[in-house]
């Protein structure tokens, strides 16, 4: 079996290794069934009543062209496009080889370049060259594919009494759409100027077969968006959520997490507990803890020591207001409907950014 420079490719695996996947492209038992002729008309003697000959069993002729039989027949399976990826979806009236993935946690920025980036690393790591027509459009350089064919098991509906030689040829289209808000990209995969040689006669091809080869190639980036994005998550929560100290429009203080609020509503529960301020009320709705602090070694009947340091601030009840501010949940402090001073904000601060670390990465 020759292959050229570029058949070494993981998506077209399952069709250039003809030499060892015959088995699976065709039905397993015998054949003999090819063989077998007409049998000959029922010989009635004279002296017997004559049947009737009906029609209704007959099995009309046709002048369809002759087509595989026996080990000549390929059952090799469509593909199907697989969207594992977390974000990752098809739709159901879907015509084309294409998937379409919505920005989730570990992408960045940009949906679009997050995508764009694992297809080039899949054709790299694959060996593909291609050209970038525009930022959205890619053209691989075209590819050859050459393949002795087993003559007795056949190749993909070819084959025959002896061996052959097999030649593809065809380049792979690379579209990616991205929608106006950004949030949403699709890829989709063409083959494109595909012929097929066998025995030095160019072969009609069954449209499963093209398909089959965009689909690899798709989910092959798929897998590949799925693993970069887990891997940027595992290194996000590994390094835990940032807090930064700031101030909103009107001037005051307030604490920034650079999560979304879904994740950071857990969090601020967890952190406030561990610095001191133990949660008497919530209300998620609204985005409120109501908290009381006091020092360490305060309580009631306190026997021990607490495991958190002194915050240096006034004992009684707080209210930590949460605002979801798209990527980021800002946090607001309140005491008797007042808002809490920059002193105040900055003596809590490297505590509470501490502890919300501290838990994310738990």
């Amino acid at each position: 079996m020759k292959l050229s420079r570029l058949a070494y490719m993981g998506l077209a695996a399952a069709v250039i290794t003809g030499c060892s996947s015959v088995e699976k492209e065709r039905a397993s038992g015998g054949f003999e069934y090819v063989n077998i002729q007409p049998t000959s008309a029922l010989d009635i003697p004279g002296d017997l009543e004559q049947p009737e000959k009906g029609s209704k069993y007959r099995i009309p002729e046709t002048d369809i062209a002759q087509a595989p039989i026996g080990h000549r027949v390929n059952i090799t399976a469509p593909q199907q496009v697989r969207p594992l990826g977390l974000g990752s979806r098809v739709l159901e009236t879907e015509t084309e080889t294409r998937v379409y993935f919505d920005v989730v946690d570990g992408m960045g920025d940009s949906v679009a370049e997050f995508v764009r980036q694992a297809a080039r690393d899949v054709l790299k790591r694959r060996n593909l060259e291609w050209q970038e027509v525009n930022e959205n459009r890619w053209l691989t350089e075209q590819m050859t594919i050459q393949q002795t064919i087993d003559g007795e098991g056949g190749f993909l509906g070819f084959g025959g009494e002896s061996d052959s030689e097999l030649e593809r040829t065809f380049r792979y289209e690379l579209l990616q759409e991205t929608e106006s808000h950004k949030r949403t990209t699709s890829l989709r995969v063409n083959v494109n100027d595909f012929t097929q040689v066998v025995g030095g006669e160019e072969k009609v091809v069954a449209p499963l077969i093209v398909r089959n080869l965009e689909t690899d190639l798709l989910n092959a980036i798929i897998s590949e968006v799925n693993r970069k994005q887990q891997l940027a998550v595992a290194r996000d929560k590994a390094e835990g959520i940032d807090t930064r100290l700031s101030q909103a429009a009107e001037g005051h203080s307030i604490f920034v997490i650079e999560d979304n609020f879904d994740q950071a509503w857990p969090l601020v529960n967890l952190a406030l507990e561990e610095i001191g301020f133990e949660v008497d009320d919530l209300n998620r709705e609204s985005g409120t803890y109501f908290v009381e602090y006091s020092e360490p070694g305060s309580g009631f009947l306190f026997i021990g020591g607490d495991d958190y340091e002194n915050l240096g601030i006034a004992e009684g009840e707080y209210e930590f207001w949460l605002l979801d501010d798209g990527e980021n949940t800002s946090v607001t402090v309140y005491k008797d409907d007042e808002l809490m001073s920059d002193e105040w904000m900055n003596k809590v601060f490297e505590a509470f950014k501490a502890a919300v670390k501290q838990q994310s990465k738990l």
